[in-house]
C-alpha cells in the first residue's frame, strides 16, 4: 500500500462570530490533488463543536452565503445543533470581510 503526503504550512484561522465559532483551513492549488475543491478564495470550513461539519467552500462565491446551501451541506437540519443557517450565513460573510481587509494587508 502506497501512501501519498503532501506537508504544507498554513494559515489556520479561528473565528468567533456571535455565537458561532469557526475553523478555516486555507484550500491550496498545491494540495489540489487531495481536495475536489482547491484554490483561490477557498477553505474548509469547520464548525467547532458540531461533530461531522466541515464542508470546502469558495468564500469569494456569492452562493457560499446562501443559508439553504448551507444548510445542505453542513447538516444543519438535524435537530440539536447550536447554529441556524442564517446564523452561519451572516457569519461567514463577516469572516469574509475580514479575509478581504487581510489581503488588502497583503498587497
Amino acid at each position: 500500500m502506497e501512501v501519498t503526503k503532501h506537508v504544507a504550512h498554513l494559515g489556520v484561522r479561528f473565528y468567533r462570530v456571535g455565537g458561532v465559532d469557526l475553523t478555516l483551513v486555507p484550500l491550496v492549488k498545491e494540495v489540489a490533488t487531495f481536495a475536489r475543491s482547491a484554490g483561490e478564495g477557498y477553505f474548509l470550513v469547520a464548525l467547532m463543536g458540531e461533530p461531522g461539519s466541515a464542508y470546502p467552500l469558495d468564500l469569494r462565491s456569492p452562493g457560499a452565503y446562501d443559508p439553504e446551501y448551507l444548510a445542505k451541506k453542513f447538516k444543519l437540519d438535524r435537530r440539536g445543533y447550536g447554529y441556524t443557517p442564517e446564523e452561519l450565513a451572516a457569519a461567514l460573510k463577516l469572516v469574509r470581510e475580514d479575509l478581504k481587509r487581510e489581503e488588502g494587508l497583503d498587497a
